[in-house]
């Protein structure tokens, strides 16, 4: 469990910094240069990439985590058969970006494309030897690579900015700081792992696509339903991009705190659920109780901390905007905020359907979920514009959350800690609640500098009383 929380604390606080500068950057630095048309034109660029990114991944990440989990001798061979098959796939990405953005997008549009494109589509290749990494529980090393990028497209990009510079130079930015990315993932493999020589086998290469093609039309579903509210907000929303502009930054804020999940559950428990799944089976039902708790634990604060202080939180961070500007990011950020809460506990459930290798049940869950999250963007953009697509986020975790735990309950493990999981998530509710209460009260009185403080120093010594940080679930 110490190399759990180890390799969970060097990936969170290199993904945190990284967010953080990304925020000073899209928060901070962008509303005050940019026009909204301008900054909702590079959030339709940047979902429209991401989106199409998802290609050259083709669901080949967590089987080559587990396999090279599993065969980790065989490091170099997984490795470099994955290189072919991504590189290849990024060849067809990168065109379709292009082609579908001269046919919906303005040329100013489509010229930040190009740039973010080939960005996407050298982290994805980046990305491969951050896998390493993580099947070897050396995740300080992704941290270091993180630490490197962001770093660099924060210094670079932000003085890029403040030096009057447009949107295509801030792409072109990205570009370089996704190739400093694979240079350094690139030379930490070669010293600290393996060599980077190897034998193109179609024995690995079919191992992986048999896993990884399943997972790919489940991740393809995944992005879909995380990138196609920012494109359909721009031809069904009455405000055009300017809802893109709202409704990205209040996005922008809350994925910034889903770095915790991402680090947990998909960084350092991954590769435990999965090698406990394949060779020590007992331990499989109580790591999966361990990373339910400890992310209900802290979504739920999130959710209410968040959306309480929504209104407060947007007219610090965007003090040249108008009142009705701030209330358009507000109401996103209120909505939002419960689906970020919401996207701690669903990414538990993903990487227990990933670890398992449930390859169907997952592609199923995560196309009806997209299905769903597509229909009710259809539906309550046109009349809510951009906080529409916030509620249909909402209402699609809600259905993710639901469904996936109950998959999981009935055909791979119940949580044999039912008693301890249920009064974890009746001392998180409870405390949550008061803390909400406490900020409804307060934050007329009181600084957002203040009330964020007082509110994590309640929210923590409340657990700390009720025996969470002493009750240890064990399954090392």
């Amino acid at each position: 469990m110490n190399r759990i929380f180890k390799n969970t604390s060097a990936l969170f606080s290199a993904h945190l910094i990284g967010r953080l500068g990304s925020l000073v950057i899209t928060i901070w630095l962008m509303p005050r240069y940019f026009t909204e048309s301008e900054l909702g034109g590079y959030f339709v660029a940047l979902a429209l990439t991401n989106l199409i990114a998802t290609l050259t991944e083709l669901g080949l990440q967590n089987p080559l985590i587990r396999e090279m989990t599993l065969h980790q001798q065989q490091t170099r061979h997984y490795l470099g058969n994955a290189l072919i098959v991504r590189s290849i796939l990024s060849i067809v990405a990168y065109g379709i970006m292009i082609i579908s953005g001269m046919f919906l997008y303005p040329p100013i549009i489509v010229k930040m494309i190009v740039f973010l494109g080939l960005a996407e589509i050298v982290n994805s290749l980046a990305q491969l030897y951050r896998c390493v990494f993580r099947a070897h529980e050396e995740m300080k090393y992704e941290a270091l690579t993180v630490i490197a990028e962001r770093g660099a497209f924060l210094v670079i990009g932000g003085g890029a900015i403040l030096r009057g510079y447009g949107l295509i130079p801030v792409c072109q930015v990205m570009l370089v700081a996704s190739c400093i990315n694979l240079i350094l993932g690139v030379g930490l493999t070669r010293f600290r792992f393996t060599q980077l020589r190897f034998q193109p086998s179609r024995e690995i290469v079919t191992t992986l696509m048999q896993q990884a093609l399943p997972f790919a039309i489940g991740n393809l579903f995944n992005l879909l339903y995380f990138r196609v509210d920012a494109i359909l907000l721009s031809k069904l929303s009455s405000e055009g991009v300017d809802a893109n502009t709202w409704y990205g930054l209040a996005y922008t804020i809350v994925i910034a705190f889903t770095t915790l999940p991402g680090a947990f559950m998909m960084g350092a428990m991954f590769p435990v659920l999965s090698r406990a799944y394949e060779r020590e089976k007992g331990r499989f039902p109580r790591a999966y109780a361990f990373g339910i708790r400890w992310m209900v634990l802290s979504g739920f604060p999130l959710a209410v901390g968040l959306s309480t202080l929504s209104l407060e939180i947007t007219r610090v961070l965007f003090p040249t905007y108008t009142p009705a500007e701030v209330a358009k990011v507000s109401e996103a950020l209120q909505w939002l905020s419960w689906a970020g809460g919401l996207i701690f506990i669903t990414t538990a459930v993903q990487a227990v359907l990933r670890a398992a290798d449930k390859r169907s049940a997952f592609s199923v869950l995560m196309g009806t979920t997209a299905l769903l999250n597509i229909c009710l963007n259809l539906y309550l953009i046109p009349r809510f514009s951009h906080t529409g697509a916030a509620m249909a986020m909402v209402i699609s975790e809600t259905f993710l959350l639901i469904f996936g735990i109950g998959y999981i309950s009935r055909n791979i493990t119940k949580l044999r800690e039912t008693p301890f999981i249920f009064r974890t998530v009746l001392k998180s509710t409870f405390l949550s609640a008061l803390m909400g209460i406490g900020l409804v009260y307060l934050k007329g009185s009181l600084s957002i500098w203040v009330l964020v403080p007082l509110a994590v120093l309640f929210y923590g010594g409340g657990i700390a009383i009720l025996g969470e940080f002493r009750e240890r679930l064990r399954f090392d």
